[in-house]
């Protein structure tokens, strides 16, 4: 790829001697939707919290993750939560909190002390009718189903990076997790959306998901990056065999992909 986009370069997390992640090398780019997939312990979340720069103090790192040809490890947390918004796994946050006041917290990298700017209110407005959320903006978050929480959440992250200087990448932690399969639709929609102007990475546990949803995907085993490419190239019948250890049958047409699933000694 160009210099621009998302690029992590032999990136590795060790915590107490044990490789979380192993010399990771693979690219996101600008426009596409990147799904990392692979096993439960496979080391996709620690990848995505690597490159936000949130992985725990204790842990050793090492490696570049890169932003445009910039060096997304080199810069302030501040400055780097500009530039990357994280979105984990679904939580409630703070029930009594309105939709409008959860995406107002995303402003506060962009000040030096707890507290509000002009201007704030009007990224937060955008970031809700870029997430589709802006008829929720006075409901609170207590009230909100598991879908309309992670456009919320989803609009946060949107807050988070309006204003920089340049273009953002959004990381998304299982965000299809405990939602419908309406839901689940919707909210891929949306990201492929959002995906227009930005590196958009997700990890996601359902393999057809994936290979339907995204433009790109990264597998990844024990910490370690396996392959990445199309979904079509990367998700074979071999290759899911030898990860998962599964016997997969895949079938694609113009409407997805569906994979069936049978234990190898069936």
């Amino acid at each position: 790829m160009s210099g621009r986009g998302l690029r992590v370069e032999g990136l590795s997390v060790l915590v107490g001697g044990r490789a979380l992640v192993d010399r990771a090398t693979w690219s996101a780019p600008p426009g596409q939707v990147t799904a990392l997939v692979g096993p439960n312990g496979a080391g996709k979340s620690t990848l995505l919290r690597a490159i936000a720069g949130v992985v725990p103090e204790r842990a050793r790192r090492s490696g570049a993750v890169l932003l445009d040809g910039e060096r997304l490890d080199a810069m302030p947390g501040r400055a780097r939560a500009r530039r990357v918004a994280l979105v984990e796994q679904l939580a409630d946050g703070v029930p009594q909190l309105t939709a409008r006041e959860a995406v107002r917290l995303g402003r506060t990298p962009h000040h030096r002390m707890l507290g509000f700017a002009l201007g704030d209110d009007d990224h937060v407005d955008a970031a809700l009718a870029d997430a589709g959320a802006s008829v929720l903006a006075e409901r609170r978050l207590g009230e909100l189903s598991g879908g309309e929480l992670q456009r919320v959440t989803l609009a946060r992250a949107l807050a988070q990076q309006a204003g920089s200087p340049a273009g953002g990448a959004l990381l998304l932690d299982e965000p299809t997790n405990h939602l419908d399969i309406a839901a689940q639709l919707e909210l891929l929609a949306l990201v492929r959306r959002l995906a227009a102007d930005r590196p958009v990475v997700l990890t996601v546990h359902d393999l057809a998901l994936a290979a339907t949803h995204a433009d790109r995907v990264v597998l990844v085993d024990r910490g370690r990056v396996l392959d990445e490419g199309a979904p079509e190239a990367v998700l074979t019948s071999e290759r899911i065999r030898s990860v998962y250890g599964v016997e997969a049958s895949i079938d694609a047409d113009a409407d997805g992909v569906a994979i069936r699933y049978r234990r190898v000694d069936a």
